[in-house]
């Protein structure tokens, strides 16, 4: 692709801020952002005027029939992911999404509101959702574009230090521990299984599922030319703050509400050369967001500390010194010692992911971040959800492509 390439943002919430402040920090590649759609107009024109967008589009549709929007950054619901990526390499338009590529939300033509996941079989969300999503991925391959899937962890620098220092050492990765985990997701969305897919398994644990899957693919590339895929998932989860002493408590610092979705998940990831993973996820931390990482090897011991990181740290006695002043994702309180981010968005790896997309597109190759990482993601994910349904291990092999 030798002129600009050109950018569409989709959607006009929190993750289309970040996104956007990411784009200033790209460099090296030849591109700008044309312009924004968002169902909420006036969110879009604010974001269009704060960062100097110059085109507010009426309409998804407007944005695809622009010839020059090259590729579209879908920052939306996780229920609107596949079907706006469909839409978009119809277009003949490349996709940058977030993660989870997509999920599962209800049997066909369920009216918005009339479902709940209580009691719906996992096992059958899982051979829907790889269906749906093969069938999804055929289409985007057959279109010629290229999907770049939003795993920031992938490009996070304690990660991909990571990931160097694995290298150079030849080490073999014998276990991975990892965790997100936070306070609990403010968006109404993500209380239902109908709109978010899932809950902190799919919303939280996408990251370090998506890191120690890529982890993994890296080591058996280095070793024999092919990606070490997962086999088996074991899995629990639960709803902690459903607890009936929680709920006795007269005051809650943790998001509560949570209809049909697990606050809690945690798995044990077995990979095809035997090594494994724990990885945790959960929205019933206090303190701040926790996205953390462990890679024991055979000659090295490597963590990756994307948040909380001590490069700055703060103490005040009273929180309204702070005020006016943000210091780091998901923290309750701004009193006390706390690890304000000098940098959030350069920590958790966006600037780097979005460079990787466009130069990417530009080279005419697959970013580091692909089909195949967020394709394995889902099947990793609703392997476990069927797992901690039946109590039982999973067998992934069947829905893992080659």
């Amino acid at each position: 692709m030798g002129q600009q390439i050109q950018v569409g943002l989709v959607g006009s919430g929190f993750a289309a801020h970040f996104h956007l402040a990411s784009y200033a920090k790209v460099y090296g590649v030849d591109f700008s952002v044309r312009g924004i759609y968002g169902r909420n107009t006036a969110k879009a024109q604010h974001l269009a005027s704060e960062h100097q967008l110059p085109i507010v589009y009426d309409s998804y549709e407007a944005m695809l029939a622009d010839n020059q929007i090259h590729v579209v950054d879908l920052v939306v619901p996780n229920h609107l992911h596949l079907p706006l990526a469909l839409q978009a390499a119809r277009a003949g338009k490349h996709i940058i999404c977030e993660k989870p590529l997509t999920g599962f939300f209800g049997p066909a033509n369920t009216p918005d509101g009339d479902w709940s996941a209580a009691g719906y079989s996992r096992e059958a969300m899982l051979r829907a959702i790889m269906s749906d999503v093969n069938c999804a991925c055929d289409a985007i391959q057959q279109a010629g574009v290229t999907l770049c899937y939003g795993e920031n962890w992938v490009y996070a620098p304690p990660i991909t230090k990571l990931n160097r220092l694995l290298a150079a050492s030849n080490s073999v990765i014998l276990r991975i521990q990892g965790e997100e985990s936070h306070s609990g997701s403010h968006a109404v969305y993500a209380k239902r299984w109908q709109t978010a897919g899932g809950g902190s398994l799919l919303r939280l644990g996408a990251h370090p599922i998506g890191a120690a899957l890529f982890l993994k693919y890296e080591e058996g590339r280095r070793r024999n030319g092919r990606p070490i895929r997962p086999t088996y998932v074991t899995a629990e989860v639960a709803n902690l703050t459903r607890i009936k002493a929680f709920r006795q408590e007269s005051t809650h610092h943790l998001q509560v509400g949570w209809e049909d979705v697990e606050d809690y998940g945690a798995i044990l990831l077995t990979f095809d050369d035997g090594s494994v993973a724990q990885l945790t996820s959960t929205d019933t931390v206090l303190g701040g967001i926790y996205n953390q990482l462990t890679v024991y090897g055979s000659r090295v011991v490597l963590r990756a500390n994307i948040n909380p990181n001590t490069a700055c740290q703060a103490y005040t006695p009273d929180p309204h010194y702070f005020r006016d002043e943000y210091l780091v994702e998901k923290t309750e309180t701004k009193g006390g010692w706390s690890f304000p981010a000098p940098n959030e968005d350069l920590i958790t790896g966006y600037p780097d992911q979005l460079r990787d997309f466009l130069t990417a597109l530009t080279e005419h190759r697959e970013p580091k971040s692909d089909l195949t990482l967020a394709r394995d993601v889902l099947a990793v994910t609703y392997g476990a959800y069927w797992s901690a349904e039946q109590g039982k291990r999973v067998d992934l092999r069947p829905f893992l492509t080659p």
